[in-house]
């Protein structure tokens, strides 16, 4: 197996498939491919639970969660995919504004 090192999930649940979730995959994939950094890895989850206790109706999908940072991002949309691309698998960066929740850091 290769090393990655980061690999993004993009939840293809109820709710986060219903509001556009294989298109964001699509895209993300689609830009760590033809240009982005070999060590970013891309994949399909299952529900990540983002909308399941606090979120019914599922406002907070579509959902994605990056590792090994264990930050958990919401609401995504077609328009925060240049942002994440760019701050989060290329930069390392964390984008504030959509975080769900982050892992406790280590120490």
């Amino acid at each position: 197996m290769k090393p990655y090192r980061t690999h993004l999930f993009v939840c293809q649940g109820k709710n986060c498939s219903a509001k556009g979730s294989e298109e964001l995959y699509e895209m993300i994939k689609e830009r760590v491919k033809s240009d982005g950094p070999k060590d970013v890895k891309v994949s399909k989850s299952g529900c990540l639970s983002v909308c399941k206790e606090t979120d019914p109706k599922g406002e907070f999908c579509p959902a994605l969660v990056v590792y090994p940072e264990g930050v958990w991002y919401r609401n995504v949309t077609k328009k925060d995919v240049d942002e994440i691309y760019e701050n989060v698998l290329k930069k390392g960066e964390t984008v504030e504004r959509l975080v769900h929740y982050k892992l406790p850091a280590k120490g």
